[in-house]
């Protein structure tokens, strides 16, 4: 006789409904109980939703241009400064002719003209005491004269009147002395072949030494 599969007091069938109690499986709506995570979604920020977007951080570009431009100023002033530096510490360009000079006293001072060559007058300073000279250099070529300038010299500004401005190498200027290189004024090309001829007197409260020098220029 087959044995009931089922205890006694079961009824010997299955419940209705299918084979597994009331309550199997996965619980009702397909998910977790009340059909989501508990309380309803995903956990989300302050105010529900994704979490507030982080601050852009600030751009450091205007930080690194600044830096730049003054590095590009500094450059540009120790640029300078240098060019200055090695600009005084020139002199004349090569020299062609010199002559002493002496306060109150007449000199004469000649060269050949060389092709093209242009030419300018310097006067070299190195005197004790108070600076001051005063007096006009007459230009000729072959006696015939073709030009005039007047010194007026006392160690700063332009060291003729007919000049603006004047340039002054290794010079050293105080109430007791005063030394270096002036340059006087640039000398045109004249013909080729001709005698070029710088004369007239200096005059000043000067004690040492002046230098008249004509030399080659650019």
């Amino acid at each position: 006789m087959p044995m009931n599969a089922y205890p006694p007091g079961s009824g010997g069938t299955p419940p209705s409904g299918g084979g597994y109690p009331p309550g199997g499986g996965y619980p009702p709506g397909g998910s977790y109980p009340g059909g989501s995570y508990p309380g309803g979604s995903y956990p989300s920020g302050p105010g529900g939703g994704f979490p507030p977007p982080q601050p852009a951080k600030k751009s450091r570009a205007p930080l690194y241009v600044g830096l730049g431009c003054g590095c590009l100023a500094l450059l540009g002033c120790l640029i300078g400064g240098g060019v200055f530096y090695a600009i005084s510490q020139l002199g004349p360009g090569e020299e062609v002719v010199s002559t002493p000079v002496t306060a109150g006293t007449p000199f004469t001072l000649s060269y050949v003209q060389q092709g093209s060559q242009k030419y300018e007058a310097w006067l070299e300073v190195d005197v004790n005491g108070s600076y001051r000279l005063d007096g006009p250099i007459l230009l000729s070529e072959n006696g015939s004269a073709f030009g005039q300038y007047t010194v007026a010299d006392d160690g700063s500004g332009s060291a003729v009147e007919e000049r603006g401005g004047t340039t002054r190498m290794n010079w050293t200027s105080t109430g007791s002395s005063a030394s270096g290189t002036v340059s006087l004024f640039p000398i045109p090309a004249r013909s080729a072949g001709t005698t070029v001829t710088l004369s007239g007197t200096l005059s000043g409260p000067v004690t040492g030494t002046l230098r008249l020098i004509v030399a080659k220029r650019d």
